[in-house]
């Protein structure tokens, strides 16, 4: 008799630059069966690894959306995903990036100020957050360079990437 293997469940950390499409990719990971959570304080991470664990046929894949918007909480990132690492839970990151003018552009057109500008200019912001996200970003599994996609092709590019 053939032994059976223990179904796992699979988690991606999406997260990166404000404005490089950290919304579409969840949107097209969810279109793909993918259970989407946006804006999770990362302290919440571990948590939410082990529920999924302990029900992994129904929820098999797991995207977990973590970014600036969380303010000083997302400083706990690292810690949350050491911790993830620790525990075993396996899992992969995708780090969303562009080009500074891309994301000023971006940011123009949605006429939405920065997450971090706090009052200063849009590429104050961007370096701020360029600053803050480093670590994270040289340490990401897959890092996607979205500057010349526009939503369709990031939607394919992810679903490339992360579908059956």
């Amino acid at each position: 008799m053939t032994p059976v293997k223990p179904v796992e469940a699979e988690l991606l950390v999406v997260t990166g630059m404000s404005g490089a499409g950290r919304s579409t990719a969840a949107d097209a990971l969810e279109d793909h069966g993918w259970y989407v959570v946006e804006n999770l304080p990362p302290l919440m991470l571990g948590t939410l690894a082990e529920i999924v664990s302990h029900a992994p046929q129904s929820i098999p894949r797991l995207a977990v959306v973590m970014d600036v918007r969380s303010k000083g909480l997302f400083l706990d990132v690292r810690a949350a995903l050491g911790a993830l690492a620790a525990s075993g839970v396996k899992f992969r990151v995708l780090f969303l990036d562009a080009n500074d003018d891309v994301l000023v552009r971006r940011f123009e057109q949605g006429r939405r100020p920065h997450p971090l500008q706090e009052g200063g200019r849009i590429l104050d912001g961007i370096a701020t957050e360029r600053e803050v996200l480093k670590e994270l970003r040289d340490s990401s599994d897959v890092v996607l360079d979205t500057s010349t996609y526009n939503v369709h092709a990031l939607a394919t590019a992810v679903t490339e990437l992360f579908s059956d």
